[in-house]
């Protein structure tokens, strides 16, 4: 592993996550790394091959560890709670990677690049397959899969960026058991749930 290089990765990194891939420059990375422009090149020749290595060396370590989790886990609901907890676990650990994939990969459609794009797709398309296996098996209601599994993550991803400065193990997973309970439970007590005409 080459250190200036990961130095380099790290400071963009950063600076994508807190002011956006438009908004920054090669010199401000290079500036952060504590390297010259020219060192920037020698490993990356764009800003951009910066943001695709990130984004899928970030987002393949998150599939990944999801998937490994995920593996032997049976029913699309057991399933559909691994990836809400690992998900919620991986992005709490990477604040900077979760910023990032919210602002660029998940943000407007029309405005991310051809791999932000490809990633969201890949992604809910896993998740998506779990919730038609769920509807097929009678596991889950029959509901829009590609709606249910565009919120699930759009929620998961939005709690994780809120929750910065969690005082303890404990209070992860209290956010944790309120995603679960909000999500395979809803909000409203069972009397009060009536259809709008």
């Amino acid at each position: 592993m080459d250190a200036k290089r990961e130095r380099i990765k790290q400071a963009a990194l950063e600076i994508f996550s807190s002011q956006g891939y438009a908004n920054t420059t090669v010199q401000q990375i290079a500036e952060r790394a504590r390297v010259g422009k020219g060192t920037f090149y020698t490993y990356f020749a764009t800003k951009e091959d910066v943001l695709t290595d990130l984004l899928t060396e970030g987002l393949n370590n998150m599939g990944q560890h999801i998937e490994k989790k995920i593996r032997t886990i049976q029913g699309s609901v057991a399933k559909l709670r691994a990836i809400v907890r690992e998900q919620l676990r991986y992005f709490h650990e990477h604040q900077s990677l979760c910023r990032l994939i919210t602002r660029e990969v998940w943000g407007h459609s029309d405005q991310s690049s051809p791999l932000a794009q490809r990633v969201r797709s890949s992604y809910l398309k896993m998740l998506q397959e779990v919730v038609e296996k769920g509807i097929k098996d009678g596991e889950l209601r029959s509901l829009d899969p590609q709606t249910v599994a565009t919120a699930l993550y759009g929620m998961v991803s939005m709690v994780a960026l809120s929750m910065k400065d969690l005082p303890s193990d404990t209070a992860l997973e209290r956010v944790e058991m309120t995603l679960q309970e909000l999500l395979f439970s809803g909000i409203t007590t069972s009397r009060m749930i009536t259809v709008e005409a």
